[in-house]
């Protein structure tokens, strides 16, 4: 097996800088036997590679070629089948399972043990190893030394390491020396080992002459490991004051991120009060016009103006999800209620006096109007109501009930000045044309008679449209 081993490391892997670490004749379980050789292999350029390859000796000649690689970190678990018999069968968990038969079990468990290595060191993943002894993979691991699996020498860990250049150049000019070097290995191996036990006795020697130096070497040591226990003692403090700095770092951490918890929350409910008191604020004087404002002045009422729009546009803000449970915006909200209903209340109250006393205002009349027949304007009347424009779109807007009834008492009470006046104007025409001729008299007087006939008949609460009157019209 060591020849083979050499000589795959010599022709496949060696060209390809690898290294061949282990190796385990199988073939397939369960068919027709066609041995090849699993091979554990590891990359000599960083980073490491670690590589399970099938090799297989060719049918053609006497020469190996790599038929197919697996990559170690896709291996998810080794099954040895039987961890307490000698069994040569064992499972590979790739992307699929490979089963194979070894060629012994000293061989298997040879394989299984360099691969356990090799997932230790180089790849720190945890393949799930299902029947294998404990005790092999303890062997794996040597007890007392001091290097580990996971970060021991590298030496530990091949059973083969090629020669140096010099290395083979030293055996070349050994072998040289000796003829029978290649004729008789076992004479050759013989002498070299009769020289290697010289060469220790005189080493042995050498040093039992310098037992002065030996002394002054192990007190030096003796020293060194002093100073070692000093540093370790340091160290120790040292990690111990480093320990407890990162526990209040680790405090300080936690309290900042507390901190901006709450200055996020703040933030936050600072942008929904302002919100609210933006948009749900309704000032001292706007409250003032609105339950006490003067509906008489040009200043009273663009001074109510104002105010209804202002709590119109706080009532019909957009609150967001959960203001509507907050104590503070219901409470505002019913004082905007109040608000509007105790202003409606006013409004409806002064424009009704006001259509009221429009009605029966006798300032206008046709006796004042003698210097020709002509109805009486009301324009003091429109710009008077004009001024509450707004305050009615307003309330048709909150209170359509009030606006109504407002538009049917102003219909009535106008209607009624509308008739008076007519009247009125009928009778001064009338009494005008009795001083006419008589022609005249018959032209005018029996129209006069018949519109008059009309008011005293028509229903109540029907309004009658009339031609217009004046000096230049005539009758057909």
């Amino acid at each position: 097996m060591t020849a083979i081993k050499h000589a795959l490391q010599r022709d496949i892997f060696t060209p390809n800088d690898e290294r061949l670490l282990g190796i385990v004749n199988v073939c397939k379980a369960g068919k027709k036997k066609k041995n090849c050789f699993l091979c554990a292999t590891v990359t000599t350029e960083r980073p490491v590679q670690v590589k399970v390859v099938k090799v297989k000796k060719s049918d053609k000649g006497d020469f190996y070629k790599r038929q197919q690689t697996w990559e170690l970190r896709d291996l998810t678990e080794v099954d040895a089948k039987d961890a307490s018999k000698e069994n040569p069968e064992f499972d590979l968990h790739f992307e699929k399972v490979y089963r194979w038969l070894a060629s012994s079990t000293a061989e298997k468990n040879s394989f299984i043990s360099c691969i356990w290595k090799l997932n230790q060191r180089y790849l720190r993943k945890k393949v799930e190893f299902v029947n294998v002894s404990s005790q092999l993979l303890e062997e794996s691991v040597p007890s007392g030394e001091s290097q580990s699996v996971a970060g021991g020498d590298e030496d530990a860990l091949d059973d083969y390491q090629e020669l140096s250049t010099r290395e083979e150049q030293d055996i070349e000019s050994m072998m040289e020396m000796c003829e029978y070097a290649v004729s008789n290995a076992e004479a050759f191996a013989e002498q070299l080992s009769r020289e290697l036990q010289v060469l220790d006795g005189a080493n042995i020697q050498s040093i039992m002459a310098s037992e002065k130096q030996v002394n002054i070497l192990m007190q030096l040591l003796d020293e060194a490991l002093g100073e070692v226990d000093t540093i370790e003692g340091k160290l120790s403090s040292y990690e111990e004051m480093l320990q407890s700095v990162k526990e209040q770092m680790d405090q300080i951490s936690q309290s900042n991120r507390l901190i901006q918890i709450s200055n996020t929350n703040n933030g936050k409910l600072l942008d929904e009060i302002q919100f609210l008191v933006n948009y749900m604020d309704l000032s001292k004087g706007h409250i003032r016009a609105l339950q006490e404002g003067d509906l008489t002045s040009p200043k009273g009422i663009e001074a109510c103006i104002n105010a209804s729009e202002a709590l119109l546009q706080c009532m019909n803000v957009a609150l967001r999800p959960g203001h509507e449970k907050l104590m503070a915006v219901t409470q505002q909200q019913l004082l905007f209620a109040e608000l509007r209903d105790t202003f409606a209340r006013r409004l409806t109250n002064h424009l009704n006096n006001v259509f009221v006393h429009q009605g029966h205002d006798q300032s206008s009349t046709l006796s004042q109007h003698t210097a020709e027949l002509t109805l009486p304007k009301h324009n003091p009347l429109h710009r008077d109501l004009l001024r509450y424009a707004k305050l009615m779109e307003w309330l048709k807007n909150t209170h359509r009930e009030k606006y109504e009834g407002l538009s049917r008492t102003y219909v009535d009470y106008m209607s009624r000045l509308y008739e008076r006046e007519i009247k009125d104007f009928f009778e001064v025409a009338k009494i005008k044309m009795a001083g006419t001729t008589k022609e005249a008299k018959g032209k005018f007087g029996k129209s006069c008679d018949l519109l008059l006939f009309v008011l005293k008949t028509k229903p109540k609460n029907k309004r009658i449209c009339f031609p217009k009157v004046c000096p230049s019209y005539k009758h057909t």
